[in-house]
């Protein structure tokens, strides 16, 4: 008997003029992978019993990468690099992912401002920006492709991740907001040379990993890069 096709739900990336969107790379990587991608939408009215319908009607969830996170709603002040942030976007993702975590144990995947978003909802916390270090380089380099690699990064031992790409792997980086403490429950499973937190997991849920980087931008080169996807999709 021929298995069905996962649902993935894709939390919309941002909001703009009216519109709503993802990037067409996030919807490409669950499609090529045997997911069926549905977006799910920001609206002003979402509320638990729209959480709820999602949850009913997807087998697994990505959260993408986007822009800053609004710095209230993790109780600091604006930092002075500090980008362009949406408090009602930003509070609508982390009300999402918060659900998820004390409603569902479906496999759900964060990438870039989707890991900080997951880290947050889980009561961890974020640098505004990697300046906060002086010690950190920099991780948003003006590559000339979005699939080029720029660093590497470790993984830590006997972790989902290390299980997926080894013990280190090279990776694309385009943000200057990162993971700082890591929130309850969540694991650190990869680092940067510099000491950056590039991967956190859950080691208690059947699948909650959340990347630094943009696999969706480098699976099509790197095996490493597809496995986290095929990995997600096997385990929705």
């Amino acid at each position: 008997m021929k298995q069905k096709s996962p649902s993935i739900g894709i939390v919309v990336c941002a909001r703009e003029r009216g519109r709503v969107f993802v990037s067409l790379p996030y919807i490409q990587a669950i499609a090529d992978h045997g997911g069926l991608p549905f977006l799910i939408p920001f609206f002003e009215d979402a509320d638990v019993s729209f959480f709820h319908a999602c949850w009913k009607r997807c087998d697994g969830f990505l959260f993408c990468g986007g822009e800053d996170v609004t710095p209230l709603l993790f109780d600091q002040m604006p930092s002075r690099h500090l980008g362009a942030t949406d408090y009602e976007f930003d509070r609508f993702q982390l009300d999402f992912a918060s659900f998820l975590f004390h409603h569902s144990d479906k496999p759900v995947l964060g990438i870039c401002k989707g890991m900080q978003i997951l880290n947050l909802a889980c009561h961890g916390t974020i640098y505004q920006d990697l300046s906060e270090n002086p010690s950190f380089f920099n991780h948003n380099p003006n590559a000339m492709f979005r699939h080029d690699p720029v660093h590497l990064i470790q993984s830590e031992e006997q972790t989902l991740l290390s299980h997926l790409i080894g013990k280190q792997a090279k990776v694309n980086s385009f943000h200057h907001q990162a993971v700082k403490e890591p929130g309850s429950g969540l694991r650190v499973c990869a680092v940067s040379p510099d000491g950056v937190i590039e991967a956190i997991e859950d080691e208690s849920h059947p699948f909650l990993l959340g990347v630094q980087w943009h696999p969706e931008c480098m699976y099509l080169s790197s095996r490493k890069m597809s496995r986290i996807f095929s990995s997600f999709l096997e385990a929705c």
